[in-house]
């Protein structure tokens, strides 16, 4: 097991955010407000506020992250926030994705829950906590209407595609990866706060709400605690693309009997390489609480 920790850890925190071109990707995929207010809008927005500004402090400090929560859990006008961007964008994009979001939401005004969920990234604020959610009704796919020109061979590459990102996706360290099979590439992403069966429940989800987009030369499914995405264009840089097939084979000994989220997963690949007797440090990288959406 320790030696499968480790292989795909290397795959995932060696991912180097390297655009074919500068791009936040803040192309606006979903939107919503709660109906409901907040009972003190000046003490939460000022929390709400500060929240923002400790997102954008774990964004900054570091160029490999791609994922923030914050919280003020007062009993008066608390706020829980959540962020995260693709990781194939770099700092300056995730941050620019941010902002616009942040934007966005400012359209909410006093509401006690807002959401957006942009190409490139997924901003959340609630009044209560909501971390560990996974999928919730609203659960959308998104289908981009233009068929791609060769419609029968694309349609079968792009529904192979998704189905193994949403296989392969909970099995690797990070809940991220992209691949590319026939001109056809595509994303899969849960938040790092879920667990495991969390991660896969939410994206068989999702696998169903885009599997009726193909032959569309795009398609995406957004849901509260994952994204899932393919199309015809390289909307992420060709060499980052990963080989499923290592996270297919389930006669592989994964990480499926072992739910506890991602961050503990890191405890656990640093307790494995230091038993396999590895140099870690040569390998450093090595919805809702809303109504429903509209």
């Amino acid at each position: 097991m320790c030696r499968y920790l480790l292989l795909f850890s290397l795959l995932i925190f060696t991912w180097s955010p390297s655009p074919v071109t500068a791009n936040p990707e803040t192309n606006l995929l979903n939107f919503g407000c709660s109906q409901y207010n907040v009972s003190d809008p000046g003490v939460f927005l000022a929390n709400l506020n500060a929240s923002y500004a400790d997102l954008r402090a774990v964004i900054s400090n570091s160029s490999s992250s791609s994922f923030a929560t914050a919280q003020r859990p007062r009993a008066y006008n608390p706020v829980y926030a959540l962020f995260q961007c693709r990781p194939y964008l770099s700092q300056a994009d995730c941050l620019a994705c941010l902002a616009a979001a942040e934007v966005r939401l400012r359209n909410c005004s006093a509401a006690n829950g807002g959401r957006v969920i942009f190409d490139g990234c997924f901003l959340r604020y609630e009044s209560a906590p909501f971390f560990h959610q996974d999928t919730v009704p609203g659960n959308v796919g998104i289908c981009s209407g233009r068929t791609d020109l060769a419609a029968a061979a694309f349609t079968a590459a792009a529904e192979r595609l998704v189905r193994d990102l949403a296989t392969a996706t909970p099995r690797i360290p990070g809940f991220f990866v992209g691949a590319e099979r026939g001109g056809v590439y595509g994303v899969a992403q849960c938040v790092e706060t879920v667990y495991e069966r969390e991660c896969s429940r939410c994206l068989q989800v999702a696998l169903g709400n885009i599997q009726g987009c193909p032959p569309d030369s795009d398609g995406r499914a957004v849901d509260a605690g994952c994204f899932l995405r393919y199309s015809n264009d390289a909307f992420f840089p060709p060499n980052e693309s990963v080989n499923l097939a290592p996270f297919l084979d389930s006669g592989d000994q994964t990480l499926k009997d072992y739910s506890f989220p991602i961050i503990y997963r890191r405890f656990l690949l640093i307790a494995c390489a230091k038993r396999l007797g590895k140099d870690w440090k040569s390998h450093p990288h090595a919805f809702f609480h809303l109504d429903a959406f509209p």
